[in-house]
């Protein structure tokens, strides 16, 4: 039996007796909710669109406006580090900082760089891209083996392909045995770009046919027998001694001028049986002979010396360079000296006032009063013929390798005032000036001139005005009594201040300042005036000091020697003779981009002034040491009319400068007609002074 008690009541609900049982109580299941948010699509799209507008606001609130203008246009312009960019049209917006670029282009070297972007908000940054080098071909005609020089330095032998040269102007010299150099300058393309030159080589030798009577004698060219005659020779160009022997017979010699490709016959030479004596003749006649200093007599000459000898033979004349020749006499021979005497010249330039007279040297009629004369260097009269003047007469004796000139007035009112005219004048601080007697002229170089420059315009220039010219440049002990604290300074390990060095590194209006200054001194009127701020000359031009007009510069330097200048100032032709002038030579080469290969010229930087041979008028320096300010201003304008006296322009940004210096070494660099300009101080420009005579 269970031990459970019964529950009738709840087994027997007829009974009348409800019992009320308890439920057990069990705890209500409940279903868990989470807290967390529900995420819904739409309002995320909406802040992200929030939040980049916010970022972009940002970024163009805090970016720069970056224009990178890049010469020539690059095909394609790639920023490849540093924060986001953003292009609009030709700037980019950029963040403050650091940024790599890298531009391309076809034919131009990759351009890459490192740049920072700063606060600004409207940066531009330049740049330019470098060409590649080009590739040029030279070969020559005739095509013989040549070497090249590509800007002086010696690049191989013809044919010759250079795969690398760079883009820019290049001098080009192509020297070969037996040929004349070859000298030019092409310009280089580069980007790979193949060019080609050919040269066209001169023959520097003529032929020269000879024959004598009789046949069968030996020629020797500078003592090295060449062959029997009759017989057709190849004689390098120059002033040739010829010698012609033959056994039993005089010995011929002579000097002949050969010029390269004018091929020459000579006429038939006629041999003489030696008879043992010396036959001198000399062009023109009558030179002093003197054999082992004794006098002997005049040219032509024949006389008899004892064989087995040598002779020293001088041939002398008044006015012609002296001659000295060793002879020696056999047994048996006759020897024949045929010498052209070299007269020695001087120019007389004479101006006379008033004109229609006619001028008589040594009583012979030689045309026009004023004329420029070259005559030999021995004593000359001059006489000037006018009807209704008193004949003026007068003996010169003209200065060789030196222009003298002659302002002579006829008998006129004014014959006192001009006859007081000075041929040279001191300023009173060191600076000695020549008078300058001026001419027609024709300024600047021919298109076809090779180096030449397109600011070196041709101009038709007549100067009428005689003036002084100062034979020296300023130098810095002159220009310190003046400006005590100017300082030239120095060029590598070259000191420029020395005291007999030109002054430099100063700027145009400082040189006139001292030509006021030292017009000042001496009493004179300025030449230089202010007109709204800037100095120009007076109008009219005063007497005053001055720098000297470009007109005036290109009649000293260029026209002294006479109506044919010269391309450069020691000649026609590349390189110059050492110790010329002043320029780029050896010791400047690493401190400039071209110097002269060979040349040496005594000094590393500026000479002293005086250093090298003055030209025709007394001047010195008018080429190499420095370059020289000028009165005009710079311009390029083309003149159709003959120009008189002319100032040069009214107006201008620049002054002209000429005149090579110190640091040129190139071709055109170093021409007359080279023309420069600027107006603020350089190492390698200084001055001279310059005055009207009237």
């Amino acid at each position: 039996m269970d031990d459970q008690p019964t529950n009738d009541a709840a087994q027997n609900p007829e009974s009348g007796n409800i019992a009320i049982e308890a439920t057990p109580f069990t705890r209500a299941q409940t279903t868990t909710t989470s807290a967390g948010l529900s995420l819904k699509p739409v309002p995320l799209i909406i802040g992200g669109v929030f939040l980049i507008l916010a970022l972009a606001a940002l970024f163009m609130f805090t970016a720069r406006a970056v224009r990178f203008d890049i010469e020539p246009i690059p095909e394609s312009l790639d920023i490849t580090s540093g924060f986001i960019t953003y292009r609009l049209g030709e700037r980019f917006l950029m963040l403050p900082g650091e940024y790599d670029v890298q531009a391309r282009l076809d034919g131009y070297r990759v351009f890459d760089t490192r740049l920072t972007v700063g606060d600004e908000p409207d940066q531009v940054f330049r740049y330019a891209l470098t060409r590649l080098p080009g590739i040029l071909e030279i070969a020559t005609d005739p095509g013989t083996q040549a070497e090249v020089f590509v800007d002086q330095v010696l690049v191989g032998q013809t044919p010759i392909r250079i795969e690398e040269i760079e883009a820019g102007l290049h001098d080009i010299l192509i020297r070969s045995e037996r040929y004349l150099p070859f000298d030019t300058e092409i310009t280089i393309e580069g980007r790979r770009i193949e060019q080609s030159l050919q040269a066209q080589l001169e023959p520097a030798w003529a032929d020269i046919s000879l024959r004598t009577l009789p046949a069968g004698a030996t020629l020797f060219v500078d003592e090295i027998p060449i062959g029997e005659t009759p017989l057709t020779a190849s004689i390098i160009e120059g002033l040739t001694p010829l010698t012609i022997r033959k056994p039993g017979y005089k010995v011929w010699q002579s000097e002949l001028v050969v010029v390269h490709s004018e091929h020459q016959s000579l006429p038939e030479i006629v041999l003489v049986k030696s008879d043992g004596k010396v036959a001198i003749r000399t062009q023109p006649a009558g030179a002093n002979v003197t054999i082992n200093e004794r006098y002997r007599g005049q040219s032509p000459l024949s006389i008899t010396l004892p064989p087995g000898n040598a002779y020293e033979v001088l041939l002398s004349r008044a006015g012609y360079e002296p001659v000295r020749r060793t002879i020696k006499v056999a047994s048996d021979e006759d020897v024949s000296l045929n010498l052209t005497l070299k007269p020695v010249v001087g120019v007389i330039r004479l101006k006379v006032e008033p004109s229609g007279g006619e001028l008589f040297v040594d009583g012979h009629s030689v045309g026009p009063a004023t004329q420029q004369l070259t005559l030999t260097a021995s004593r000359h009269e001059l006489k000037i013929v006018k009807p209704g003047y008193a004949d003026y007469v007068n003996t010169v004796i003209p200065r060789p390798g030196l222009s003298q000139q002659l302002l002579i007035t006829l008998q006129t009112v004014d014959e006192a005032r001009v006859a007081a005219i000075a041929q040279q004048i001191d300023s009173g601080n060191g600076d000695i000036l020549n008078l300058i007697i001026p001419g027609a002229m024709q300024m600047g170089a021919g298109r076809r001139e090779r180096g030449r420059r397109s600011n070196e315009i041709l101009k038709d220039v007549i100067l009428q005005k005689p003036f002084y010219l100062g034979i020296f440049e300023v130098t810095n002990e002159q220009f310190k009594a003046f400006d005590a604290s100017h300082d030239s300074g120095v060029f590598g390990r070259a000191l420029l201040t020395d005291g007999d060095r030109p002054v430099v590194n100063l700027s145009w209006q400082s040189a006139v300042r001292y030509c006021n200054w030292l017009s000042e001194r001496n009493g004179l009127p300025f030449a230089y005036e202010q007109v709204k701020g800037r100095w120009q000359l007076t109008n009219p031009v005063t007497r005053g000091f001055r720098l000297p007009t470009e007109a005036e510069w290109a009649w000293a330097a260029r026209y002294a020697d006479g109506p044919e200048p010269q391309r450069f100032p020691w000649g026609d032709a590349m390189p110059p003779p050492d110790r010329s002038g002043n320029y780029a030579d050896e010791s400047a080469a690493g401190m400039v981009p071209y110097h002269i290969v060979g040349y040496n010229d005594g000094y590393r930087g500026p000479a002293p002034i005086g250093q090298y041979p003055p030209n025709a008028l007394g001047i010195f320096d008018l080429a190499g040491n420095v370059s020289e300010w000028i009165t005009d201003y710079y311009s390029v304008d083309l003149e159709r009319e003959q120009l008189l006296d002319p100032p040069g322009p009214a107006s201008g940004d620049y002054y002209v400068i000429r005149g090579s210096n110190y640091t040129n070494g190139r071709f055109s660099e170093l021409r007359w007609t080279f023309r420069d300009y600027g107006s603020e101080a350089r190492r390698d420009v200084g001055f001279r002074i310059a005055r009207y005579v009237e």
